[in-house]
């Protein structure tokens, strides 16, 4: 099927649904068009037209199936929600009403022919000639949910609103002279000498007295504090406690392996040598020195210059892995016979049969441990599914989380003071929690002295926990962080080292001094970048990005700063590589095109707020609601 049918999105009339969905959101949000109590049906009124819940529906309905099949998924309502779906949904009806009150109002008709030539003109209802093709048509529209009478009356709609939208955007000019600035703006590269002035991380800064180390310690108290943690009561349910009940017979296992015994079985394999020749003539020479007694290799060597290793090149092969024509002779020779000339896909062979394997099975002896595995992790998925609907049916019961585990035969386990990342109170990762992110994600997300859910993991089980304590975010006391706290305060005295080492070179450069001359007295290199760019492209890790936008703002010589690593840059711009505008015509052309567009895109956000001054619009909120409570 064509991406069209795929998708749903993929073709220019979801393609442009899709777009006024976007943009209406993008200009008016929801919240200030919701009024509840419109009368009848109708959810929605633009003007004088009327949105019927029906209508909602079905376009809800749509960008459901649309979505589900975009990330080939079941997309739930949930998710829906959680992505504002229905105020799209809500914003796409309106922005189309907005363009129908508009094309009615000035009088926009369609013509039946640009309807019929709009049709047969799109792609996604061609057959695989490039044909317009009525069948496919029809299962386009049945796939997307629309019979041809409801799709005839949107497409009429849908051109109306083209021809209402495109008056004002069809004929935007192209701005050739601002796309060669824009051009030579954006292209423009600069190159420069650079030094790099290094934290040094042996510094001898001393050490803090307790008032500066308090002062430190209180201006930094986020360095200090110690992450929210939370204690859990959980029990996670996994094959392990299942895989004893499960009962796997000797027939179990002798039927898994009869049903899979091509996977068992090794075919013959042969040692094989050949030689090569451009014609049979050369071949069968080749064939007559080997009748008189030649061995293959001497023969090999003397009539193609093949030594050796070239000569075994083959090695050791099964039958499927030689071409048809060579297949069957080889493996109808004996061990040391030769084939006659055979012709092959790169010439003429003689190929000889140096060793043979004969076919084997592997016996059931030394696979059953593995399928015995196989079967009970197969099995388990329906046994662990059961255990985990019992547990569920305890809880429910109103068992506690330790007693409803007891009634089933399971373990509830303990976790105390755990972070979001997993780490405990000493800040190492606390070990044997269940695999994945979803033990901490629930728990996290679970209100203290709550259960969660069950959750399901996959193949990593089911999952069941209690909030059983919550320590908020605190600031650790400075005796129980002194020593770090101390390390943090030397460290950023080395860095202010660095920053006031950098500020005085760069005034120095800025105060006439040559970058040189700089260099030279700090005892660090001058170093020339590649031409870069306004974002510091093509100067690879020498110039930072902040430095490489500072060069762009200064003359030739001048010089400017940024942190860059464990140090700080200075830059001094050495040399201007101006773009030329005409140097990349397609360049220049399509940069006039993207001005054009975003111009029409501005045109058209005015244009849809002037509409929406001229068409009062009204929704019914609780009517959505009602509606969104059905699926």
């Amino acid at each position: 099927m064509l991406e069209f049918l795929r998708n749903g999105v993929r073709t220019w009339y979801f393609k442009a649904l899709l777009g006024l969905l976007v943009l209406s959101f993008a200009i008016w949000g929801v919240g200030d068009i919701f009024t509840p109590g419109l009368s009848g049906n109708t959810v929605i009124k633009v003007g004088k037209i009327e949105i019927g819940s029906q209508q909602f529906s079905s376009a809800f309905q749509r960008q459901m199936q649309n979505l589900s099949r975009t990330l080939g998924s079941n997309f739930t309502v949930e998710q829906a929600r959680g992505l504002r779906v229905p105020e799209r949904v809500v914003e796409g009806l309106v922005t189309e009403a907005l363009y129908d009150s508009e094309a009615r109002e000035l009088g926009v008709t369609v013509g039946e022919n640009a309807l019929v030539q709009r049709i047969r003109s799109e792609p996604g209802f061609r057959n695989q000639q490039g044909q317009f093709d009525r069948g496919v048509y029809e299962q386009a529209l049945a796939v997307n949910g629309f019979s041809e009478e409801q799709f005839v009356s949107r497409l009429h709609q849908e051109l109306s609103r083209e021809q209402v939208v495109g008056s004002l955007t069809r004929d935007v000019p192209v701005f050739e002279t601002l796309a060669k600035r824009l051009y030579s703006w954006n292209e423009e590269k600069r190159v420069a000498s650079y030094i790099k002035i290094q934290n040094n991380a042996f510094a001898d800064v001393g050490t803090p007295d307790d008032a500066t180390l308090q002062k430190f310690y209180k201006e930094n108290e986020r360095l200090f504090t110690a992450p929210e943690y939370r204690s859990a009561a959980y029990v996670h349910l996994t094959s392990k406690d299942v895989e004893s009940d499960i009962d796997i017979s000797d027939a179990d296992i002798q039927a898994l392996y009869d049903q899979n015994i091509e996977a068992y079985k090794v075919p013959e394999r042969r040692t094989v040598q050949q030689m090569i020749f451009s014609t049979e003539a050369e071949a069968k020479a080749g064939a007559a020195q080997l009748a008189e007694g030649k061995s293959f290799a001497a023969v090999a060597k003397a009539l193609l210059k093949q030594d050796e290793e070239a000569t075994n090149i083959l090695g050791d092969v099964t039958k499927n892995r030689l071409p048809d024509a060579l297949a069957e002779a080889v493996f109808g020779l004996s061990n040391d016979q030769v084939t006659p000339p055979l012709q092959g896909p790169f010439g003429w062979y003689l190929m000889r049969v140096t060793a043979i394997k004969p076919p084997q099975t592997t016996p059931l002896a030394e696979v059953r441990d593995a399928l015995r595995a196989e079967l009970v992790g197969a099995r388990s998925g329906d046994a662990l599914y059961k255990l985990s609907n019992d547990l569920d049916d305890a809880l429910g019961g109103g068992a506690s989380l330790e007693d409803a585990a007891s009634q089933v035969g399971a373990v509830a386990k303990k976790i105390v003071d755990v972070d979001r990342s997993g780490n405990g109170p000493d800040e190492k990762p606390i070990a044997g929690l269940p695999p994945g992110p979803e033990f901490l994600t629930t728990l996290f997300s679970t209100p203290d002295g709550e259960e969660s859910e069950l959750v399901d993991l996959g193949a990593n089980g089911y999952l069941i926990l209690r909030n059983s304590g919550i320590k908020t975010a605190q600031v650790r006391p400075l005796e129980a962080v002194r020593n770090s706290a101390t390390r943090s305060w030397q460290t950023e005295q080395r860095r202010k080292q660095t920053e006031d080492k950098a500020k005085k070179a760069l005034d120095r450069i800025n105060n006439g001094e040559t970058v040189e001359a700089v260099a030279k007295s700090i005892d660090v290199a001058v170093e020339t970048s590649p031409p870069f760019d306004r974002q510091g492209e093509g100067a690879a890790n020498n110039i930072p990005r902040s430095l490489a936008s500072e060069l762009f703002d200064v003359k030739v010589g001048g010089a400017a700063s940024a942190p860059s690593g464990s140090g700080y840059t200075i830059g001094v711009l050495k040399e201007i590589k101006e773009a030329k505008a005409g140097a990349d015509q397609t360049a220049v052309n399509a940069l006039a095109d993207q001005l054009a567009q975003r111009i029409a895109s501005d045109l058209e956000v005015q244009y849809n707020n002037a509409l929406r001054q001229h068409h009062t619009v009204e929704i019914d909120q609780r009517a959505l609601d009602n509606l969104l409570l059905q699926y």
